[in-house]
């Protein structure tokens, strides 16, 4: 009965996001434990702090450290449909700091800790200065969390190759391309 409950919340998942979800179906099929372990994961995902662009620049960077193709279309989806600007998402891709605003300080914030690059205390720094603490911890959750999935897809032999992504208006966005 458990596993079912998870198969349908599943499905549903995909139905809201046009996302294949196969994976988690047949890690379900196997543990519906290791199905609701990976679950619980979404709780520290969601937790966007006060200034959301900077949470959402951190989930985007993230899933883009360790996937180009559906994950990182599902979680531009979701960060458009949580109201974060379509044109600041591009502009973190197109590294364009100035148009890309809150948004892209959280997105060099999560991409200087992925990489541990030596600008990272200054863009801690300036997170916490002007966002606050409850800012950082959500930028920080967000960079450690949302590799998690594409990773996990590609541990289990799942994962898809890159794709053009689109962003709103966006369409065709190749990861190091100018939008």
């Amino acid at each position: 009965m458990f596993r079912a409950m998870l198969h349908k919340m599943i499905s549903g998942f995909e139905s809201k996001y046009d996302y294949d979800a196969s994976y988690m179906h047949e890690i379900n099929d196997i543990s519906s434990a290791a199905t609701f372990r990976l679950m619980l994961l979404s709780g520290m995902t969601n937790f966007q702090g006060p200034e959301k662009s900077i949470w959402g620049g951190a989930a985007l960077a993230a899933t883009l450290h360790g996937d180009c193709g559906p994950c990182a279309q599902l979680i531009i989806d979701r960060l458009l449909e949580q109201g974060l600007d379509a044109d600041q998402l591009a502009a973190c891709i197109s590294q364009d700091w100035p148009v890309a605003m809150a948004t892209g300080l959280g997105y060099r914030f999560a991409r200087a800790t992925l990489d541990n690059e030596s600008g990272l205390d200054a863009l801690r720094s300036e997170i916490r200065e002007k966002y606050g603490e409850a800012a950082l911890i959500a930028a920080s959750f967000a960079t450690v969390s949302y590799p998690a999935y594409p990773l996990l897809k590609r541990a289990l032999g799942t994962a898809e190759s890159c794709q053009s992504l689109k962003i709103g208006e966006h369409q065709d966005v190749k990861i190091g391309d100018s939008v």
